[in-house]
């Protein structure tokens, strides 16, 4: 067995003295950012211009569409060509399509407005499907397979602070100061300033393959099929991007129920129930910072198990919480304080569980699959994530119209826990790992 790396190597302090990693981790939080702005801000001028909350939602749909259409495509188009390259490629077009909204907002009325703003938003998420992979794929290029599971705690944290300064920093302030077009005009520049960042980065790549154009769609079938090959071949990879598409699915159900949970189990109003579901985002924030320094001495496995072990106790409290509630009263009273207090602290867990398993089956992804195919194999994980949290996504909320928050919360829990044990018990033994 390989000595274990001294611990200072894996802290966060020793992973930024790599000035690389440095240079591609602030450029990202920028670039995440204003990502996470961009589709605020249209989804503000999608209400402005139709008052439609159909028109809306198409917007959201526009938004994944690229996901599930391009995912696959985009991998083989990473692996082709050097990551720091598409990097740059993507956020130097975003600068260009962003600011094409201020044009066709100010010079544009009507449908062909609404028109130009879905084909944009188009554009602009199919450059996110060729830029996340290329950014994942590099993780592993600039820093040591040591420091590999802090390195992807570290952006597991970007991923959360990019959320709150787009959200509640960058797209509220750049809209109260500038209106659409002066938030368009600031998340371009702000894109023109990631593209800048990642300029100086020095990452060793192997030049871009040459081959002939005359057979390109049987070469480009068989690149897919490869990336395809290589994961139902990789058993330890295979679990990984399938324990990846059930925290997906969580993450969303959870979305979905949080507000009739709050309201109907609770019986709380909304803006109070963003207090105690603010202990997840803790969670997720101390798990980062745990994982990052300590993480490194555990089994990747191990950590997934114990992360999807840690959420489906959290919804089994949070089923408790509801099937009682649902008992005792006909109308949801206003809870006690130490309902609040159960009710935080499975938030917490599920926080915790989440992040614990999504930094360790992410960093098993990356270690396990080759630099050649390296891209495809993440674009199919992003794919099958996405994918395979859409469906449950529409059917719950009707689904627990139906049958009640309560139920949906049991057969959630039960299908956690009996994935974690499965995920225990398929975990190599120490020689084969």
């Amino acid at each position: 067995m390989k000595a274990e790396p001294a611990s200072e190597e894996n802290r966060f302090a020793a992973i930024f003295q790599n000035r690389n990693f440095r240079l591609l981790w602030v450029s990202q939080l920028f670039g995440q950012s204003a990502q996470q702005a961009i589709f605020f801000v249209l989804l503000v001028m999608v209400e402005e211009l139709t008052r439609s909350s159909a028109l809306v939602g198409l917007m959201v749909l526009v938004v994944n569409l690229p996901s599930i259409l391009l995912s696959l495509p985009t991998g083989v188009m990473v692996d082709r060509f050097r990551k720091k390259q598409i990097l740059l490629f993507c956020n130097i077009s975003r600068v260009f399509v962003v600011a094409a909204f201020v044009f066709f907002n100010r010079y544009m009325r009507g449908g062909g407005l609404l028109t130009a703003v879905y084909i944009l938003t188009f554009v602009l998420s199919t450059i996110g499907q060729l830029s996340d992979p290329a950014e994942s794929a590099m993780v592993p290029l600039l820093v040591p397979s040591h420091q590999l599971l802090t390195a992807n705690s570290v952006f597991h944290l970007l991923f959360n602070v990019a959320q709150v300064l787009g959200l509640l920093v960058l797209a509220p302030i750049s809209l109260k100061l500038g209106g659409v077009d002066g938030a368009f005009a600031t998340i371009s520049l702000t894109y023109l300033l990631t593209a800048g960042l990642i300029g100086p980065i020095s990452v060793h790549e192997s030049p871009s393959e040459h081959r002939p154009a005359g057979d390109a769609l049987r070469q480009f079938l068989e690149e897919l099929q490869a990336g395809w090959r290589f994961i139902i071949s990789k058993r330890l990879v295979l679990i990984a991007i399938s324990q990846h598409a059930l925290i997906s699915v969580l993450t969303m159900i959870i979305t979905v129920l949080a507000p009739g949970f709050s309201t109907r189990i609770l019986g709380m109003q909304p803006a109070d129930a963003i207090n105690i579901f603010f202990s997840a985002g803790l969670g997720m924030f101390l798990t980062t910072l745990w994982t990052g320094q300590r993480g490194h001495r555990f089994r990747r496995e191990t950590l997934a198990a114990v992360g999807l072990l840690i959420a489906g106790l959290g919804l089994v409290g949070f089923t408790f919480v509801a099937w009682s509630s649902e008992m005792h009263a006909s109308s949801p009273p206003q809870p006690s304080q130490q309902v609040i207090m159960l009710v935080a602290g499975m938030a917490l867990m599920l926080g915790v569980g989440g992040t614990l398993a999504a930094v360790a089956v992410q960093t098993t992804v990356q270690e396990h699959a080759p630099i050649e195919i390296r891209g495809r194999v993440i674009s199919a994980e992003f794919l099958f994530a996405n994918v395979a949290g859409l469906l449950p996504m529409l059917v719950v909320s009707g689904l627990a119209d139906v049958v009640g928050i309560p139920a949906v919360l049991m057969g959630l829990s039960l299908v956690v826990l009996t994935s974690a044990l499965l995920s225990f018990r398929s975990r190599p033994s120490p020689r084969d790992a």
